[in-house]
């Protein structure tokens, strides 16, 4: 340790070039300083510096001594901001997964009991969560994993600053309306005919995202009447304006019976692909075991059948 402020000392004199300054600069005294500084030419054998009553400078061997230990001292600050900040990022013990309210139990027990039981040492906890709020991985820097429904493949949806795993199910598309609506007694309702009526228009997380939710236009080229309404990505939001407008929203055919509400009812649709079901993470996130449960989680969903048209 000595060693190693002796050579501190050493380097703050050669590049102030001044005892008083290199002093202040190490919230030492001056006197301390010199002493440093005639211990190391002592050990050495030679003086490092030409001192006159007015100048400080730096003898050949000094600048040779300077030349060898300033780029193996970088090399060593380096080496310690490089740990501090590992250490500040150390994946924490405890994985935290917010899955989609829509999402039923048995789909969401599943998950979370496939990786207690691959990674028993690892603490989950599960929280359930709106749907649709993907932005909220997309805007801050979280340290977490958002499972939840997916419009069209998730990697083409153009999300900004997030990763998204594997997909884990398919689930197919369906209408809700209210128990009034013209297409409640249907059995089921192709896209060429929802065309005919309002649709809610999802607020667009990215643009591609909300024309894949809801597109533009059907497959042959009629124009769907989109309608904006909401003002947020909640189900529950778009729950009230079905009941009480004539007005649709494609969702997915099997939400969780909690997020439902009496005075709606769910039409099968066709003419669209499913809805994917995938996990989303920062791409801040330190967290290993993200990577662990995403990987797990598509294991589990594909051994499960998931990902045929039909869901878990």
């Amino acid at each position: 340790m000595e060693n190693a402020r002796e050579i501190e000392v050493f380097l703050a004199v050669a590049e102030e070039l001044h005892f008083g300054r290199a002093a202040a600069r190490l919230h030492l005294t001056t006197s301390r300083v010199s002493q440093a500084i005639r211990a190391l030419e002592r050990r050495i054998g030679a003086p490092l510096f030409e001192r006159t009553s007015r100048t400080v400078r730096l003898t050949p061997l000094g600048q040779a001594l300077l030349d060898d230990v300033r780029p193996a001292v970088r090399q060593l600050e380096e080496a310690l901001r490089r740990a501090k900040r590992s250490a500040s990022r150390e994946p924490q013990g405890v994985l935290q997964v917010y899955f989609a309210n829509s999402l039923r139990e048995e789909s969401t027990a599943a998950l979370v009991h496939g990786f207690i039981e691959a990674y028993p040492h690892v603490p989950l906890v599960r929280y359930a969560y709106p749907s649709m709020q993907h932005r909220r991985w997309c805007d801050h820097a979280r340290d977490d994993v958002y499972v939840s429904w997916f419009p069209d493949q998730p990697d083409v949806l153009n999300l900004p600053r997030v990763h998204i795993g594997p997909v884990i199910l398919h689930e197919p598309r369906s209408v809700m309306v209210r128990n009034a609506h013209p297409l409640a007694g249907h059995e089921v309702v192709d896209i060429e005919e929802l065309a005919e009526y309002d649709v809610l228009y999802p607020p667009p997380l990215t643009q591609r995202f909300a024309d894949a939710w809801t597109p533009p236009v059907t497959p042959s080229g009629r124009p769907m009447r989109r309608v904006r309404r909401m003002t947020d990505n909640f189900m529950e939001e778009a729950l009230t304006i079905v009941v009480h407008e004539d007005i649709a929203h494609v969702t997915i055919s099997r939400p969780a019976p909690a997020v439902l509400r009496p005075g709606v009812v769910l039409v099968p649709l066709s003419g669209l692909p499913p809805f994917r079901l995938a996990p989303l993470s920062s791409i801040f996130a330190q967290n290993r075991w993200i990577r662990a449960f995403t990987e797990l989680a598509a294991r589990i969903g594909s051994d499960a059948g998931w990902l045929d048209t039909g869901g878990g």
